[in-house]
């Protein structure tokens, strides 16, 4: 068996008129049809456990996957997790089709390094984007944490060392020590513009 891999990006490549410099375009529509195949798999699959990816773009959750959950018996929905609202919806479906919920959120242990990354991908998005997504995805992880005991939560931190990523994952001895960090390495969009650009 593999995971299921449920990704916005994989499916707006199939979407009429796509191409890689227009992904940011095609992105609401990929997103809702990832949203509805997700909801499919949560009712139909027999593996028991889903795992939401969280992250802004370019922090490595595609590869995060493909070295550590693409051979388990999961569902996986590689995605940001940018708003609570979002988060709250597709937590409460999981819970009411009785399976474990986790969250894998990967960080990039410098932004400037996924910056970069960002912008040498073929998927071309607004600088904004890549601001917006990093600290909105913080903001709901957050929330989670303090908000949704029943739902476990793998920090992993990814750095780029020379072409290959290395992932780390980040140990709490408890949900307040996690809840801590995260309050702790929270950033607003202007604060990721200003590390990006000293």
């Amino acid at each position: 068996m593999s995971a299921i891999l449920i990704s916005a990006d994989d499916i707006k490549k199939d979407l009429p008129g796509y191409s890689p410099e227009k992904s940011e375009e095609f992105h609401s529509e990929s997103a809702k049809l990832a949203d509805k195949k997700f909801d499919e798999a949560v009712k139909s699959s027999k593996f028991e456990k889903v795992i939401l990816l969280s992250g802004g773009p370019a922090s490595g959750k595609t590869e995060y996957f493909s070295e550590y959950l693409k051979d388990k018996d999961v569902i996986v929905l590689d995605g940001v997790l940018p708003t609570k609202v979002g988060a709250e919806i597709k937590i409460g479906k999981i819970r009411k089709a009785g399976k474990k919920i986790e969250i894998h959120a990967v960080w990039p242990e410098d932004f400037k390094q996924a910056f970069v990354a960002f912008l040498n991908r073929d998927r071309k998005f607004s600088d904004a984007y890549f601001y917006q997504k990093h600290s909105t995805a913080r903001t709901t992880l957050l929330w989670i944490a303090e908000n949704c005991a029943d739902v476990g939560i793998k920090l992993i931190k990814n750095a780029y060392l020379a072409e290959d990523l290395r992932f780390t994952e980040l140990k709490f001895e408890t949900r307040n020590d996690l809840v801590a960090y995260l309050t702790e390495n929270q950033y607003t969009i202007d604060e990721i513009i200003k590390i990006i650009t000293e």
